[in-house]
């Protein structure tokens, strides 16, 4: 008569790969070979992402520092001239004073709008990945 942990147990040895026993034991160098040169292919492609993430970075910074820069250097003499004006005789309700504000508004805004647009595909780049 036949007990069924035997069976069981008979079962398994044959279900178990040979070759996989071998790899596992270390004694299958070809198999182990094989591993290594998909784990290196992993690190490859990962570090590789990673090189190419950093430098979408960097020029991301720069076009940033860029853009600021060129603000600063577009807004800097319409604020002296406003705040000249706001610390001199005049008041605020004077044409140059209002022309000048409202260009030094319109800039900032425009700014904010693409720092904001900057950062919407940072946020979808980073999604994609």
């Amino acid at each position: 008569m036949r007990t069924p942990g035997k069976d069981t147990r008979r079962d398994a040895m044959r279900a178990i790969d040979p070759q996989l026993v071998q790899a596992l034991a270390g004694l299958n160098i070809e198999a182990n070979m094989a591993v290594v040169q998909r784990t290196r292919r992993a690190v490859m492609v990962a570090a590789n992402e990673m090189r190419a993430a950093q430098q979408r970075s960097r020029r991301q910074i720069g076009l940033v520092l860029l853009a600021v820069g060129t603000l600063a250097m577009m807004l800097t003499p319409a604020i002296w001239i406003l705040a000249e004006d706001m610390f001199g005789e005049e008041h605020f309700q004077d044409a140059p004073t209002m022309t000048l504000t409202l260009v030094v508004m319109v800039f900032s805004t425009i700014f904010a709008v693409l720092v904001a647009t900057w950062q919407a595909r940072e946020s979808r780049g980073r999604e994609e990945l």
